[in-house]
């Protein structure tokens, strides 16, 4: 019994032996593929000349594949049938057609469209030339192109090139040259002609090589361009001990900013109309209202006092509250509305819309004896939402959004109290309607720092237009410390107009948090600020009217100009921070 163990230990043990043998080998995947494919060839030779048309074939090293390559492939000049991209294996075959321009150069730009198989690591920014004359055109211009508001560069933008210079182009016309904007906005717009140029960016949603008005996001140059190239020669170690005289040809202009901008739609129409509650009507349009509307009904007579109208912030959407319970009390009611509309000719004129509103009453589950002796008939209230919280701002009115329009309210019934020791004493505030928003109150108190306060509104305070009276209302809160806040004492120079200056939370959202308006180099205070990074943004208020300003291609108009200086702002606790920006010249 002994030796059979024993036989049986030595048996295992010479199988795990010829195992690990078995074993020393297996592959590991080796080391990850980090090298970018290698064009080998290319049929005809990139750079060729005297080009007729036909297939132009790139060979690689390795196996590739085509990533997003309908939006990153541009050839330039563009084409009216653009040409195909087709892979097979190593090799990638374009097909042109032989409706190519005498005498021109063409670029085919990949960007980086073209990666390895394996990994998917990008050839880079490859592009194909030639030409179907006996020369090659070499000029470029180079550029980047932002959001104009954001000042953040926009990818996949086209940058069109024209040699023609009428300002209806953008819209009729397929451009001379096309480029497309990377990553970081940037663009260049290669083996141009020699000659001047005008300049129109566009995020071409259609890819038809035009702008067809707002919806699509554009920009331009205010000036022409004559690209140029200029030869220089520099002197370049080539050696630890040794030089040599280089020649290199400096390209111009290579500094080119576009600013990008959706043109307000000035399409004026009814885009929907609804009737969400008994009492209120919404028409919502295509674009800011400035007139009035007059509105009919068919059923029963009205006039303006039959209304309360409410705008929104974007002034696109009115609201019309009604007053007079024998109108709203119809379950369809049948609106004539007249307004200004946008006609074919683009001019606003007198239009009248006929409109059928219905509401009906949502259905009640119904119930047995038995629930309806239960159940008590809830008393209607009048509700609002506060912004009032456990911490109050100090530099921060209380605001009251109330869910239908406000008839009245009794300022003897709300009451402000601050908490001094043990004392309590009343404390005296203003209740103010908002200048825009019809629903919308402002409480406004001189608050004291670090001090407990409490606001107490008795029930019937608040009675909106349908004469239901509000609950009590209770909420306890308490001040921040004066120390708890820092300060930006921020010193602006080389201002040229009128300014609006921001400063900005540096998060993701970069949320505003202050604004102020000045019109010469002054020393702006930012105070009640709280401890956090902060960053400045500037905004040209060419127009004073307090706000940025989007462009208008037609009017020449380019969008307001927008500055940031990303610098950023580390503000403490009762600490002031003291900053200077310099206003760049317009560009």
């Amino acid at each position: 019994m002994k030796a059979l163990t024993i036989k049986i230990l030595i048996g295992l043990a010479i199988l795990s032996f010829v195992y690990s043998c078995a074993n020393m080998g297996y592959p590991t995947g080796g080391p990850k593929d980090e090298e970018s494919p290698n064009v080998i060839e290319t049929d005809p030779p990139n750079f060729s000349t005297e080009i007729k048309g036909g297939k132009i074939n790139v060979h690689f090293d390795e196996f590739v594949q085509l990533k997003e390559i309908n939006e990153k492939f541009v050839v330039s000049p563009p084409l009216e049938r653009k040409p195909t991209v087709n892979l097979r294996g190593r090799s990638i075959y374009v097909e042109m057609g032989d409706s190519l321009k005498a005498n021109t150069t063409y670029t085919l730009d990949f960007a980086d469209g073209i990666a390895d198989n394996n990994e998917g690591n990008p050839l880079g920014n490859y592009q194909y030339v030639f030409s179907t004359g006996t020369d090659l055109d070499s000029l470029s211009i180079q550029g980047h192109a932002v959001d104009g508001f954001t000042s953040l560069p926009v990818e996949k933008v086209q940058i069109f090139a024209y040699a023609n210079h009428q300002d209806s182009l953008p819209l009729t016309t397929i451009p001379d040259y096309v480029a497309q904007t990377d990553t970081a906005g940037n663009f260049k717009l290669n083996n141009l002609k020699a000659g001047t140029y005008k300049l129109f960016a566009l995020v071409d949603g259609n890819r038809d090589y035009k702008y067809n008005g707002p919806g699509e996001v554009i920009g331009f140059l205010d000036t022409l361009l004559t690209p140029t190239a200029e030869l220089f020669q520099q002197l370049d170690s080539v050696a630890p001990d040794s030089m040599a005289m280089r020649t290199y040809t400096a390209f111009s202009p290579a500094d080119i900013h576009i600013d990008l901008f959706e043109e307000e739609n000035p399409l004026l129409y009814l885009t929907n109309y609804n009737r969400t509650r008994r009492e209120k009507l919404d028409f919502e349009f295509s674009f800011k209202r400035n007139d009035k509307i007059k509105i009919d009904f068919l059923e029963v007579d009205s006039d303006d006092s039959s209304f309360l109208i409410e705008m929104n912030g974007r002034q696109d959407t009115l609201s019309y509250w009604m007053v007079d319970s024998n109108i709203y009390k119809q379950d369809t009611l049948t609106a004539v509305l007249n307004y200004l509309k946008t006609d074919s000719t683009n001019q606003l004129v007198s239009f009248s819309d006929t409109l059928k509103l219905n509401f009906k009453d949502p259905k009640k589950a119904k119930q047995t004896k038995k629930q309806k002796k239960k159940s008590k008939i809830k008393k209607p209230v009048y509700t609002f939402k506060s912004t009032a919280k456990t911490s109050q701002h100090l530099n921060k009115d209380i605001e009251f959004e109330f869910v239908e329009p406000l008839a009245e309210f009794k300022l003897d019934s709300m009451h402000l109290i601050k908490k001094v020791d043990t004392l309590e004493m009343p404390v005296p505030f203003t209740f103010i309607k908002d200048s825009s928003l019809l629903r919308t109150y402002h409480l406004k108190a001189k608050w004291e720092s670090d001090t407990e306060y409490r606001l107490d509104f008795d029930s019937t305070a608040f009675k909106n237009i349908y004469g239901i009276e509000s609950d009590a209302f209770t909420k306890k809160f308490k001040t921040k410390e004066l120390e708890f806040y820092g300060k930006i004492l921020l010193r602006v120079e080389h201002i040229h107009g009128p300014i609006i200056v921001q400063i900005l939370e540096s998060n993701k959202n970069e949320t505003l948090i202050q604004s102020k308006k000045i019109y010469s180099d002054q020393l702006v205070t930012f105070n009640y600020l709280e401890p956090k990074t902060y960053i400045i943004k500037v905004i040209e208020d060419w127009n004073d009217n307090g706000s940025w300003d989007t462009g208008n291609y037609k009017l020449k108009l380019q969008p307001e100009a927008v500055h940031y200086f990303r610098k950023e702002i580390k503000v403490r606790s009762n600490w002031d921070v003291e900053e200077n920006i310099v206003l760049p010249h317009n560009h």
